[in-house]
């Protein structure tokens, strides 16, 4: 009798190759996101594979690809694709273009069942390794297409470089934020503010999320532009900031700290941060500001609001709603010594709108129901005000009075 030997799991120790580079799974989503996007947002000729156990947060992604014309292989352990059932618990993406070659390898192995450790490569030589690997097991001609597609006449080591930094920054930024929080977490706070605090780390920190996948997908598409990097780089680091000077908060009775402020900078600020949230999700991002006056607030504070208010416009958009017509608008006007700063949207009503600024009151599935409350006692410790001007089926807008120096 032949005796059979199964294959090992190849794409599993070439994981652990790169040093079991650990990565959360709302970061995973951003990287799957910045390889695939490209392709799919510029059709071109190319080809992508893929093996995706757990789709959460990529159905949409995926559904995009498969009703595109697109060329693409599932291999799936059901997909008839395989020569054996080897690769369990291992999942990867591998697009390959005349511009760009990216694979993200990845599995969730790890004492953490938020993460997964992860293995890239960007426009590399080193791609061939993974590209054989899964060559092996597949009755798909793989060589083919590795013929074809060979961007990797310079082996882009800065770019996968930056790339795996930028991961792993995420990762230390998040691990900091909790740390910060298990150290006062039994201490008593009497103003209340330990899960405020930690819904503002929470928002901050998915900028530093989002925003890698900006850096990821301009340097997949663009071989590199200092400029757009040194900007979303800024973005960053600014959202970064503003999570240390939330822990800060969390950790002493830092009051609010009320300067003048340019409001259009402040504006603008606010903008450049809160792209992310519209971009990828076909949401038209309006902003009409001509007020060139000071406003005396706290920056962070102030920004966090605006962040946080940009941030549920866009969320309340259905995530399998992908119609055009969507969008977010910012306008601002004068009232007597007051500045008005509307941020609006046309995702529909509000159910309960008397509720909005109760804590623990949300809309959205698995929110804390702190954030508009926060907002809301904020903007008046910096003798501001937020109301609900308005919600119905054409639109629902917030407004946020502050006075003008």
């Amino acid at each position: 009798m032949k005796k059979i030997v199964r294959q090992q799991n190849y794409l599993k120790e070439l994981i652990n190759s790169q040093a079991n580079r650990i990565l959360s799974k709302s970061a995973l989503r951003c990287v799957v996101r910045a390889v695939l996007e490209p392709l799919l947002d510029k059709p071109e000729e190319g080809v992508v594979l893929y093996r995706v156990i757990n789709g959460e947060g990529l159905l949409g992604l995926l559904k995009r690809l498969e009703f595109s014309d697109i060329e693409s292989y599932d291999f799936s352990d059901d997909s008839g694709n395989l020569r054996e059932k080897v690769w369990a618990g291992t999942e990867f993406i591998c697009v390959m273009t005349q511009r760009y070659v990216s694979i993200v390898l990845w599995d969730d192995k790890t004492e953490n069942k938020d993460t997964v450790r992860y293995y890239s490569v960007f426009n590399s030589k080193l791609q061939n390794e993974a590209l054989d690997i899964i060559n092996r097991n597949t009755i798909i001609d793989i060589k083919k297409f590795q013929e074809r597609f060979r961007p990797d006449r310079r082996d882009n080591n800065l770019l996968n470089t930056a790339i795996r930094k930028i991961a792993e920054n995420l990762d230390e930024a998040s691990k900091d934020a909790v740390l910060g929080f298990a150290e006062i977490q039994t201490e008593k706070d009497e103003y209340g503010n330990i899960r405020a605090v930690a819904h503002e780390i929470k928002n901050q920190l998915s900028i530093c999320d989002l925003y890698s996948e900006i850096i990821r997908k301009y340097c997949i598409k663009n071989s590199i532009n200092d400029e757009t990097i040194f900007n979303a780089v800024s973005c960053i680091t600014r959202a970064v900031k503003l999570a240390n000077n939330s822990l800060v908060e969390l950790k002493s009775s830092r009051g609010t700290d009320l300067k003048p402020h340019n409001l259009r900078e402040i504006i603008q600020n606010a903008v450049d941060l809160t792209k992310v949230y519209t971009e990828c999700k076909n949401i038209e991002y309006i902003v009409e500001n001509n007020i060139d006056d000071n406003i005396l607030i706290d920056e962070d504070k102030f920004t966090s609001v605006l962040i946080n208010l940009v941030k549920n416009a866009s969320e309340a958009f259905d995530a399998e709603n992908d119609q055009n017509g969507k969008y977010i608008k910012i306008t601002t006007a004068k009232e007597g010594e007051l500045a008005l700063i509307s941020i609006s949207n046309n995702a529909g009503e509000i159910a309960e709108p008397e509720k909005i600024f109760e804590e623990g009151y949300t809309t959205k599935s698995g929110g804390s129901g702190v954030g508009l409350s926060i907002c809301k006692k904020s903007t008046e410790e910096q003798f501001g005000k937020l109301i609900l001007q308005h919600t119905g089926q054409d639109y629902t807008e917030f407004v946020i009075k502050i006075g003008l120096l």
